[in-house]
């Protein structure tokens, strides 16, 4: 292609003469003494060999009635064929009251077929190979927006150049309004107070409005349920706006809530995450009911007395562990509304006081979840919001932090399938006086993709209590399970938060004897028949007072 553009700019180079010393308002190209045999003798001059034939042509172009293009005599309009590796430069030139203007040619080397515009007139004879250029008008009736162009030999037209500019417009499309949520319906926590909940769009920010007092929440999922501050005058209006990420806030939807001068006093109140909550569980995250000294040793004097008791009974050392179980609010501090955050002192200090206690005491272990689930909420909902309880996905985290302390196997989240269903079956909607069937969460479900050991996961239910599931097992009875394998042996002893980690733990003991729930003295006429390797007490920090005397 190298040697073909330098006879190409013999060409050019002539065709330029000839165009500029024509008169002033017609320009004529005159090709034919451009000769095949003037060709090869500059080609052999310089010794460039060229397989390309010399197309000789000769056009007549009009420049006042032709910006940009070749017109011809004729005024039929023809197909530009075949451009073909071989360039040819067709130069245009354009006259113009304030000077030449001449396009810049552009080589291809793809054979393509291209259509002229409808401006375009085609010489008479068959064109072999033509110029594309970076400023060719891709369709009929584009107007050039502008008349200065630089051309091979860096030729510009003049400053007094008509120019035309190009005016481009922006425009803004607005952001998606948030859908206006659906309240479903409300329900009178105390005398003054109100649970008000509903269905929006998936996890969206809530603005909250009623009497004299307007919050931010959020919602748990696509559903919400938020305390409303009544007054004492009959009605008050409950206004709730939501706004979904990348959306704009949506319309406010309203409710009428009458107030109840008479009501209960229920036990259970709201934070701002649509989690409902009994406030029994207020003082742990305030730390207002902290141990004494005496009763921090009593919590010490008690894991001593068990540890000896139960390796007398096995008749061998026992590892004696202790599992603690963090409340949700302590795994979500950032739920707290404004007034419960104003009511702490020293948070979480109860449990705290358990821990140290049970450490001191040489021969326990101790598994304090807290970390373990705080590093791992980002991954999945590890506590319900309508439930006191942690789900089955919180419940595998901490499956998995206590048998990699225990130096035990353990399976992987990837082991299981992983769903989420909406529910109701949930002790809060009990607790608030909603009722089951009206306010509804989504909570995930674990399914072994392997052939379970036990039973405990076949029986499950996809409710959050699986009360059907701990009546049939873990209620006032004492189970055992065995597994084929070089597995250690286990007594456990737990608190409701066990029913949904069970299902994990038993699948890595060869025998695990479980005691009826919320039984947490250690039989030991178990100890003597099972011969534990380990006894297990799992306890939520919520009941921690429980080891002040549990032995």
């Amino acid at each position: 292609m190298k040697k073909t553009f330098t006879a190409v700019v013999l060409c050019a180079l002539l065709l330029l003469t000839a165009c500029t010393s024509g008169p002033a308002d017609t320009v004529r190209t005159d090709t034919a003494d451009i000769t095949e045999t003037q060709t090869a003798a500059y080609l052999t001059e310089t010794g460039t060999e060229t397989e390309t034939d010399t197309v000789t042509a000769s056009a007549e172009t009009d420049a006042a009635e032709t910006k940009g293009v070749v017109e011809t005599e004729t005024d039929k309009e023809t197909d530009t064929e075949q451009i073909t590796d071989t360039v040819t430069e067709i130069t245009v030139t354009e006259q113009t009251a304030t000077g030449t203007v001449t396009e810049s040619p552009v080589t291809t080397k793809e054979d393509v077929t291209t259509n002229a515009p409808d401006t375009t007139k085609a010489p008479d004879t068959e064109t072999e190979t033509i110029d594309i250029t970076d400023t060719v008008t891709e369709a009929a009736g584009t107007e050039q927006t502008t008349t200065e162009e630089t051309t091979a030999n860096d030729t510009t037209a003049p400053d007094t150049a008509e120019t035309e500019t190009a005016v481009t417009t922006t425009v803004y499309t607005p952001e998606e309004k948030t859908s206006k949520p659906t309240i479903k319906g409300y329900v009178i926590l105390e005398p003054g107070r109100a649970l008000v909940y509903g269905e929006c769009e998936e996890d969206s920010s809530l603005t909250v409005k009623s009497e004299n007092e307007t919050y931010k929440a959020h919602s748990d999922g696509k559903y919400f349920a938020v305390a409303a501050k009544l007054n004492e005058k009959g009605v008050t209006s409950v206004q709730i706006s939501v706004c979904a990420d990348g959306k704009t806030n949506s319309d406010f939807a309203g409710i009428s809530v009458k107030n109840n001068r008479n009501a209960d006093n229920t036990g259970v109140t709201v934070t701002l995450g649509s989690r409902v909550i009994q406030k029994s569980v207020l003082p742990d995250q305030y730390g207002t009911n902290g141990f004494s000294q005496s009763e921090k040793r009593s919590v010490a004097d008690a894991a001593k007395y068990r540890l000896n008791k139960a390796e007398k009974a096995a008749g061998k050392p026992v590892r004696l562990v202790y599992i603690i179980v963090p409340d949700p609010l302590t795994v979500y501090p950032e739920e707290l509304s404004e007034e419960m955050k104003g009511n702490i002192q020293t948070p979480n200090l109860r449990m705290k006081q358990a821990i140290e206690a049970l450490q001191s005491v040489e021969g326990v272990t101790v598994i304090d979840l807290t970390e373990t689930m705080k590093e791992n909420k980002q991954n999945g909902k590890l506590y319900y919001a309508l439930d006191s309880h942690w789900t089955e996905l919180g419940a595998f985290y901490g499956y998995q932090t206590v048998m990699k302390t225990l130096g035990l196997p353990y399976h992987s989240l990837s082991d299981y399938n992983v769903v989420y269903k909406d529910i109701d079956d949930t002790d809060m909607n009990v607790y608030s006086g909603v009722g089951l069937g009206e306010m509804y969460e989504s909570a995930p479900f674990l399914s072994a993709r392997f052939t379970e050991k036990t039973p405990y996961g076949k029986n499950k239910e996809d409710t959050a209590r699986i009360w059907s599931f701990a009546n049939q097992y873990f209620n006032g009875k004492t189970s055992k399970t065995t597994v084929d394998g070089d597995y250690p042996s286990a007594i456990m002893l737990f608190d409701s938060y066990g029913f949904n980690i069970m299902p994990y733990i038993a699948e890595h003991f060869s025998t695990l004897v479980t005691q009826p729930a919320w039984r947490y003295n250690a039989d030991y006429s178990l100890v003597s028949e099972i011969k534990p390797d380990y006894i297990i007490e799992l306890i939520a920090e919520r009941d921690v007072d429980e080891l002040i005397s549990s032995t």
